[in-house]
């Protein structure tokens, strides 16, 4: 009778151990600098293959290398300081875009001077600049195109769930919980939108981008189809699943969706939502970086203080100051100081109103700004969201005038 309970107990002590190791988690991250290499390092990235495979968010299905599965981050509560090590100052800085399809096509001669023309949507374009450590991201906005502020970062780390928001004066940063971010780089907000489980298949080899051959992967949920293309990166460890992440979260995917693995990261991502319009990320550029420093990487940064609660008030905002605006257009120009074109946004999500094909402003629900030093003459404002998933069609409006969308524009004598 002793004998068989030891060989009970054996075998149940195995059990368990095959069980732990098998484990609930199958999403681990985490920094294990002295750790063996993990299985995954062999499983991914998928090779390029005409044969597609599927997975879901709902079950994903990944080896699990005893790492800590990761955690989210909470809203109301602040990080510990970050503890870098030294690895995670190796690694790229990616230049991107992020923009919907189907933008307005810029004006052609009459009273448009071309040059100001494309000064002005170089500098309203949608632009990203991203470092990336071994396990580590900072997305910087780096252009007057968002409706965040230039300058403002969000930062992510391998082993949380989550964005850190740093503000563009680095006084304090917020956390953005899972699901948060179409709406922060949509309309400013914190809101979170429910998570909807993501099919992923394989698509077989995308297009030759910045030099790499990628792998295409189809990802499919509630709220969106995404098409992604993907490279083998030498060196770039976890960060960028990280940058899969931050598209993941837009498309209200789950984080563990299992999309990029170790040394991989999206060069190509069309989101087209299941309402309608899509917006793509782009690559532009990569770099090898052996010098980032610390301050940029760590999650949460040193010196802001931790806050909660909405982002410092503004209700619009000109993407264009004073003097890029009166060079846009020849002939006549009002008075300094007399607004041209009056913009009113009745409704309740936050716009952009562009004009002829140029971004002039975003504004939030219910909000007005004055346009100035524009010359008098006529033109076509069409109103859209950041994200093209709400696009008023273009309406004529003699300046000085006024405009809002799904209303009838006006002009002012």
């Amino acid at each position: 009778m002793m004998r068989i309970a030891s060989v009970a107990l054996v075998v149940s002590c195995a059990l368990c151990t095959i069980w732990s190791c098998r484990g609930g988690n199958n999403n681990p991250t985490g920094e294990l600098s002295d750790a063996p290499a993990s299985p995954q390092a062999n499983a991914v990235p998928a090779p390029l293959a005409n044969v597609p495979t599927t997975t879901s968010s709902a079950n994903p299905v990944v080896p699990f290398d005893g790492g800590v599965p990761p955690q989210p981050l909470r809203p109301d509560q602040a990080m510990a300081a970050d503890a870098l090590s030294a690895k995670e100052l190796a690694g790229y800085t990616i230049a991107a875009t992020l923009h919907a399809v189907d933008l307005p096509a810029p004006p052609r001669g009459g009273e448009y001077v071309a040059a100001a023309v494309e000064a002005a949507r170089k500098k309203t374009e949608a632009r990203l600049n991203l470092d990336l450590g071994a396990s580590r991201m900072r997305m910087a906005i780096a252009s007057s195109g968002f409706v965040l502020p230039l300058g403002t970062e969000l930062r992510a780390r391998a082993d949380r769930y989550g964005h850190v928001v740093v503000l563009a004066d680095g006084a304090s940063y917020r956390i953005a919980g899972q699901g948060t971010l179409r709406a922060l780089m949509g309309e400013r907000r914190f809101d979170v939108s429910p998570l909807s489980p993501a099919d992923v298949t394989g698509g077989g080899e995308g297009a030759r981008r910045l030099g790499y051959r990628t792998r295409k992967a189809e990802v499919v949920n509630r709220a969106a189809r995404a098409t992604f293309e993907i490279a083998r990166v030498a060196d770039a460890g976890d960060a960028g699943t990280l940058i899969c992440r931050a598209l993941l979260d837009m498309m209200n995917a789950p984080p563990s969706t299992q999309l990029c693995g170790v040394d991989e990261v999206p060069m190509f991502a069309e989101l087209r939502w299941t309402t309608r319009g899509a917006v793509v990320f782009t690559a532009t550029a990569i770099v090898r970086r052996l010098d980032l420093a610390p301050s940029a990487l760590a999650t949460p940064p040193a010196t802001p203080r931790f806050a909660t609660g909405a982002l410092p008030g503004q209700a619009a905002e000109l993407l264009l100051n004073p003097a890029e605006l009166h060079a846009l257009r020849t002939g006549e120009h009002l008075p300094e100081g007399r607004p041209v074109l009056t913009l009113i946004n009745p409704t309740d999500v936050l716009q952009f109103a562009w004009l002829d094909g140029i971004p002039l402003a975003w504004l939030a629900p219910n909000a007005r700004v004055d346009v100035p030093a524009l010359s008098r003459g006529r033109g076509a404002v069409e109103w859209r969201t950041f994200f093209g998933d709400v696009v008023d069609p273009p309406r004529p409006v003699s300046l000085p005038g006024i405009s809002e969308p799904g209303g009838t524009d006006a002009s002012v004598p």
